[in-house]
């Protein structure tokens, strides 16, 4: 894989991100036009409103991570860079976890730990709770606007299959 990693981190009071960035209501109809929806514990519907989760906390800790490709990188070979930097980037939300009380780390997208295999569809309790998490859009955060507003950036996003040129993931963590 070649690719560089460009990290940024900014915290924001959880009432300026509701305000500025939260719409609960459009992400949800994302979220259901998307394939994990319902399927995976990560996604919605939830048993509770999201507003109200983001209101149990105080400070947002925005955690960036941009992949640059080089020039030969390939399309695979960058799609796998992001799910290493997407599993680096929630071990390291979990660990800023661990040493805040209270606090709750918000993945980069959905779930991915057991895959198309979540036990949700079956009824059954998640196999890895101590790992998954939410990610900042499923509880309806705007992550363009966020990138826009607090990093100064745009995303770029994949058009017709083409690789951007760069990705970025997004993670989080909710602090009390």
């Amino acid at each position: 894989m070649s690719y560089s990693v460009e990290a940024l981190e900014r915290e924001v009071p959880v009432k300026t991100f509701l305000r500025d960035c939260v719409d609960v209501e459009r992400f949800l109809g994302d979220c259901q036009a998307c394939e994990n929806y319902a399927k995976r514990w990560s996604c919605p519907p939830f048993s509770f409103p999201p507003p109200r989760l983001w209101r149990q906390f105080e400070r947002l800790h925005l955690s960036v991570r941009i992949l640059h490709p080089s020039p030969e990188e390939t399309r695979s070979g960058l799609l796998a860079g992001m799910w290493e930097e997407k599993e680096k980037l929630l071990s390291e939300l979990l660990e800023m976890e661990r040493r805040r009380t209270g606090a709750l780390a918000l993945s980069a997208g959905s779930c991915a730990l057991c895959g198309d295999n979540c036990a949700r569809p079956h009824g059954a309790p998640c196999r890895n709770p101590e790992r998954m998490r939410r990610s900042i859009e499923s509880l309806g955060g705007d992550l363009t606007k966020a990138m826009e507003l607090y990093f100064h950036r745009s995303i770029a996003w994949a058009k017709n299959g083409e690789i951007p040129s760069y990705l970025t993931l997004i993670g989080g963590l909710l602090l009390k």
